[in-house]
């Protein structure tokens, strides 16, 4: 049976969303979220969004997506990074021949436009998923391995129940114990906005900086609250955070010289406590590694899903 490959057009958002559902049903999203995490995201390209159909019926899609308008900063050091975000096909079609079409596809575009490296799925103003769900997707991933794509790492998704939370004894001595030291666990305040963006662009990837703006502005047009942010201190020097947006726990992050020293356990606790005292029940982190999930494991969190964040290095055209 033959593919025809096209690039996508607003017409075709209804079939794609309801084929989304059917190939990648834990992740599946309305029209609003596709219209604001891929239609409206600065760098959206319809010329690598591409739609594989089969007898005029929608059999798959890739959305793959570059820097084209705005850099991404360490994310894309040299601007030869490219990304697929999402890969689907119909779950009565052929995965390897329309999934392998696709890619094949999509490669050969990024590769005209002078990318290298093709990353699935960690585009970072518009991701997803952080990978490939290595046990809820087992045949999507083996696809892409057999393109020649390799696991660089791999990335847990993390939940807890936070309704009988409490801080514990431990935590209250560890917090008195960094306070005798000069380190202070507390709110963000509005005044802290130039120290807290100084420390943000020394010590945090570029894309925690550009979601951390975006939740200040919130913060300025009511949309935010201060009571979201939590700050540590050493003799009124920022040197670590946590937030939350509504459940969604993090990002969260201390400084190099600063972690090991239980920092982070009592940030962690006094999120949560916060997280709970404006009602919420529930907790999840969607993006984290082994290391860390054995500080989230302390205080309940479970894994939920693994997934494997993959590349590819692309071969020029003169190759």
């Amino acid at each position: 049976m033959s593919i025809t490959l096209t690039s996508y057009s607003d017409n075709h958002r209804i079939e794609i969303l309801d084929l989304w559902s059917r190939a990648l049903p834990l992740d599946a999203i309305n029209e609003g979220t596709f219209e604001s995490r891929v239609l409206l995201d600065d760098n959206f390209d319809p010329e690598t969004f591409f739609l594989a159909y089969e007898n005029n019926s929608l059999a798959g899609f890739l959305i793959g997506t570059h820097a084209k308008r705005n850099p991404l900063g360490d994310a894309d050091p040299d601007g030869t990074r490219c990304w697929i975000t999402a890969l689907a096909v119909d779950p009565a079609s052929d995965l390897a021949s329309v999934g392998g079409a696709l890619l094949k596809e999509a490669e050969s575009k990024f590769t005209a436009i002078g990318k290298k490296g093709c990353y699935v799925s960690t585009y970072p103003p518009g991701y997803f998923t952080p990978g490939i769900d290595q046990r809820n997707y087992q045949p999507l991933l083996n696809l892409f391995l057999s393109h020649g794509y390799v696991k660089q790492k791999e990335a847990i998704s993390m939940d807890a129940s936070i309704v009988l939370f409490t801080v514990s004894d431990a935590v209250k001595k560890k917090e008195k114990e960094l306070k005798d030291e000069g380190i202070d666990i507390r709110p963000y305040r509005r005044d802290d906005l130039l120290t807290f963006l100084s420390f943000l662009e020394q010590t945090m990837p570029t894309d925690w900086v550009r979601v951390e703006r975006q939740n200040l502005r919130k913060i300025a047009d009511g949309g935010f609250s201060e009571d979201q942010i939590t700050v540590v201190l050493h003799h009124n020097e920022i040197i670590g955070y946590c937030q939350f947006e509504g459940s969604h726990f993090g990002p969260f992050g201390v400084s190099e010289k600063y972690q090991g020293q239980g920092i982070g356990t009592v940030l962690l606790a006094r999120t949560i406590e916060r997280m709970k005292r404006i009602g919420l029940h529930n907790a999840w982190v969607m993006w984290t590694d082994d290391v860390a999930a054995k500080v989230y494991g302390k205080f309940g969190f479970k894994e939920t899903r693994r997934f494997a964040i993959l590349k590819k290095e692309l071969l020029s055209l003169n190759h």
